[in-house]
């Protein structure tokens, strides 16, 4: 018989990202973390066509898929606007955050570590209200 632990430990932390009301994806320094993000490194992201669940790939290798990972003052984003306009997400109205789901069986067909995009979607209170990292 093979019995073991499922740590808790693994699923403790909450992989986070929300689309600002720039268009820009912008990770939790947490996420940030556990991704190991850098600007040496690239996102792609894939589209389920049955289901239409989203997904994120982190990448070491650039080609033409990919958006570059950015960063300001330690903050890491995609400037990925247009991508998400095509898809029709009104991040200026609403606030669209990701709860990042971790799919290695994924990671090989996607070529890099695969995220499932599991979308929270809340009206914004004010326009004015400045951008904030989730």
């Amino acid at each position: 018989m093979a019995i073991r632990v499922i740590s808790a430990k693994k699923f403790a932390k909450k992989l986070k990202a929300t689309i600002q009301r720039s268009g820009r994806l912008g990770f939790t320094e947490e996420t940030a973390k556990y991704m190991n993000l850098a600007d040496e490194k690239f996102a792609k992201f894939a589209q389920d066509d049955e289901s239409g669940t989203l997904y994120l790939i982190i990448t070491d290798m650039r080609n033409e898929d990919c958006f570059d990972i950015r960063s300001s003052s330690g903050y890491y984003f995609v400037p990925a606007k247009m991508m998400f306009d095509s898809l029709g997400m009104d991040y200026e109205n609403n606030v669209v955050m990701y709860d990042l789901v971790r799919k290695p069986p994924l990671d090989e067909t996607l070529e890099g570590q695969v995220f499932m995009m599991k979308s929270r979607i809340s009206k914004r209170k004010d326009k004015k209200d400045e951008d904030i990292d989730t």
